[in-house]
């Protein structure tokens, strides 16, 4: 006796299952059912259920609906269609049935037996068009039009893409609004339902209703709820009423072991076309609303330091290039060691970079002083060495001698290029004495700070001195910014609140560049650079030290500007990107579906404000027998480390400290999610958030919507919960259901 022979002799003795994991046991029955199945109409069933839960099992029966397609394309006649068994003559219902079936396993189907399968579904529907009889079909070619082939007729070549005012189709539904059936009524009207959806007939509202009404009733049969219900999902949108219909349905199945399957005879014996039909049905309507659940990928953390690239930019002497490839460079090789603090740099790289520094100081020293000209590469390599501690009492001694012999000979306390004195130079030679550990009251420091103060009150850039008279050209951010880094702490912030003024008015494109886009006269052109990585940082951090913040913009810009490769094979870039990445710890986008996902494998505290002790019991009554016992009352209102369920009045908790991503407000008589604006009075809104280690579903209501918040767990809505956040509204009798995100 196989497996499904011996399910079967003893159904009566099971009970009712709980609903987690029955779509997939309810799959694992079918396959199993298929290999016991004689007739076209019981393996099409099987096939279109198995075919419609792939997305909720994912993808788990591939292989057995590629067989079980073969195996259905072997018993089609020659004519195309299909008999009720294999090789009886062929008839309407059986081939609406397999070419339903056929279609809607085609994605599942191998590519090997893709040819096979389309030949199939061009004979089946060949066969269909040319047994209509013009209004309607028959049960064979050239017979009467009946209610049964007509609809089967008509949702067979729906789903192959006829459309309702298209011949024969157009014809065959007017006959099918009014076509008397000797099928149970239940099981017709479920039918025409699905049927006319095929076809994108407007299903009219009063067909609807009757579903309605009857699945609200006690006396239909399992299979006629399970055909209802799937009728009732293609055409209604899912809401509280949808989800409640499910439920019932759920409730009816039966467990065994792993297997789940519904059944309308409660009475021995059974007979496996029974049990197949009302299981199939069921399936496709449980695993329908699966649509609404979608799994989402890992999310991936978008502040994960670019480390391994900035590794990688290292040339072999031990330096960093400012662009790879090219020549070590002082200023990239500083700021790429200061980045690799925050990553996990190896000593040998660390050792090669300070060894490269520390020629480079003797190189670019020995330069400054013969030529009398103060280097930002001298700068860079002196600061590499300090951040490091790796020089001696006796270097830094050499070091501030040197740097005071590189003034210029003409002026004491200035330093500079072939154009004069600069307050570039200038700034880094004082940042310099002062690291080195000149006191920043040392007249020679005061001296030069008074000197590039006074020559701007808004940015600083190149400055040009003549023996009659001194000009500054264009002020640009790079040099304004470096000027304020370096006399941070040496001068009042109030003599460099201009400067960081000035610095905020060139902001542009989220970022800072050299220079904000200006026009030349000279050129006739727009002079216009791009944001970078390096001044961005920079500028958002010193002007974060006059009460400016823009870190989240330059979070988000940094983030873009890795993503999108602009930094790639930059150093200095790269190294900024590191740094400021890694301020930032990973507080993961939640979403409906984190909480969905982890009802049932979680504890979850259930905290209800302003619920009656009965609502709450209703509440958590239904989270059981959804979810199992994993569920507690809360005697607080505070949320705490873990998982939780808050049914709140609007305004009770503040959102933003566990979902710091989505746009929540109460005004003026409306709640606005995101973008999107809805009545408080006839609305709920479901929001996620995260806890210390959970995470929470808000559900909030105002006094008059109060009831929604019960019903969506009582209607067993809480399981297709998805998104960023839900709002739903309840208007004119219906419910109007918005997903944000």
């Amino acid at each position: 006796m196989n497996r499904i022979a011996a399910v079967l002799m003893v159904l009566l003795l099971v009970i009712p299952g709980a609903y987690a994991g029955q779509i997939s046991w309810s799959v694992n029955f079918l396959e199993d059912t298929s290999s016991n199945v004689q007739s076209v109409r019981e393996m099409s069933l099987v096939l279109m259920a198995l075919s419609g839960a792939q997305k909720a099992v994912g993808n788990t029966s591939a292989d057995k609906i590629d067989s079980l397609a073969m195996r259905l394309l072997s018993l089609q006649n020659s004519d195309g269609g299909w008999g009720y068994l294999p090789n009886e003559t062929s008839n309407v219902v059986d081939t609406s049935y397999a070419l339903i079936a056929l279609l809607k396993a085609e994605p599942y189907v191998s590519p090997v037996h893709r040819s096979a399968l389309i030949e199939g579904v061009s004979g089946a529907v060949s066969y269909l068009l040319t047994s209509s009889s013009g209004n309607g079909w028959g049960y064979v070619p050239d017979s009467a039009p009946a209610f049964y082939p007509t609809v089967m007729a008509v949702w067979a070549l729906g789903e192959y893409g006829y459309y309702y005012t298209e011949s024969p189709i157009k014809n065959a539904v007017g006959f099918l609004l009014s076509a008397p059936s000797t099928l149970p009524a239940p099981q017709a009207l479920a039918l025409k339902v699905i049927a006319l959806h095929a076809v994108n007939y407007p299903v009219p509202d009063d067909i609807v209703s009757n579903v309605e009404e009857l699945l609200r009733s006690d006396s239909i049969t399992t299979l006629d709820r399970a055909m209802l219900t799937y009728a009732l999902e293609l055409v209604r949108p899912l809401d509280f009423t949808t989800s409640f219909f499910v439920s019932k349905l759920l409730e009816l199945a039966n467990v065994s072991g792993d297997y789940a399957y519904w059944l309308s005879s409660p009475t021995y014996p059974l007979t496996t076309p029974e049990v197949v039909k009302t299981s199939a049905f069921a399936l496709m309507a449980v695993a329908y609303l699966e649509q609404y659940t979608p799994q989402l990928p890992a999310e991936q953390n978008p502040y994960v330091a670019p480390c391994s690239a900035l590794e990688s930019l290292q040339n072999d002497d031990g330096g960093w290039p400012l662009v790879k490839p090219g020549p070590s460079n002082e200023k990239a090789t500083y700021y790429a060691l200061l980045a690799l603090k925050y990553c996990v740099p190896t000593n040998k790289s660390v050792e090669k970079a300070l060894s490269w520094a520390r020629e480079a100081l003797t190189v670019d020293g020995a330069r400054m002083v013969s030529t009398h000209r103060f280097s930002p590469a001298y700068f860079y390599a002196l600061e590499t060495l300090l951040h490091s501690n790796a020089l001696s009492a006796e270097e830094k001694e050499k070091a501030i001698n040197d740097i005071i012999s590189s003034q210029l000979p003409y002026g004491i306390g200035l330093w500079g290029n072939n154009l004069g004195p600069q307050p570039y130079q200038t700034a880094l030679a004082v940042r310099a004495l002062v690291d080195l550990g000149v006191p920043a009251n040392d007249s020679l420091i005061q001296r030069a700070v008074k000197w590039v103060l006074d020559t701007s009150n808004g940015g600083w850039g190149i400055y040009v001195s003549t023996p009659y008279f001194s000009y500054m050209l264009r002020p640009d951010v790079m040099t304004t910014v470096s000027i304020i880094e370096a006399l941070q702490g040496i001068v009042p912030e109030d003599k460099l609140r201009p400067h960081a003024d000035w610095l905020v008015s060139q902001r542009v494109d989220g970022g800072w560049a050299y220079w904000k886009p200006y026009y030349d006269p000279m050129s006739g052109r727009v002079i216009q650079e791009k944001p970078t990585v390096e001044l961005t940082v920079r500028v958002t951090d010193v002007l974060a030290e006059f009460g400016y913040n823009f870190s989240r913009d330059t979070l988000n810009f940094v983030i873009g500007a890795k993503q999108s490769g602009e930094i790639n094979g930059k150093s200095v870039e790269t190294a900024f990107a590191v740094m400021y990445l890694s301020r930032y710890k990973f507080v993961p986008k939640v979403t409906l579906d984190d909480v969905r996902l982890a009802l049932g494998s979680e504890l979850f505290t259930l905290v209800t404000s302003g619920l009656s002790k009965n609502e709450t019991e209703k509440v958590v009554g239904s989270l059981i027998e959804l979810y199992g016992n994993s569920f507690v009352v809360a005697n607080t209102t505070e949320i705490g480390e873990g998982y939780y369920i808050v049914v709140a009045p609007y305004g009770s908790y503040n959102v933003s400290a566990y979902n710091p991503y989505l746009s929540f407000r109460v005004e003026n008589g409306s709640v606005v999610v995101a973008n999107y604006t809805a009545p408080v009075d006839s609305s709920i809104v479901l929001v996620p958030g995260y806890t210390a280690k959970g995470k929470v579903l808000f559900v909030f209501y105002s006094p008059s919507s109060r009831w929604m918040a019960v019903e969506l767990f009582t209607t067993g809505f809480i399981r297709y919960i998805h998104g960023d956040a839900m709002v739903l509204t309840y208007e004119n009798d219906r419910f109007i259901q918005k997903v944000v995100g």
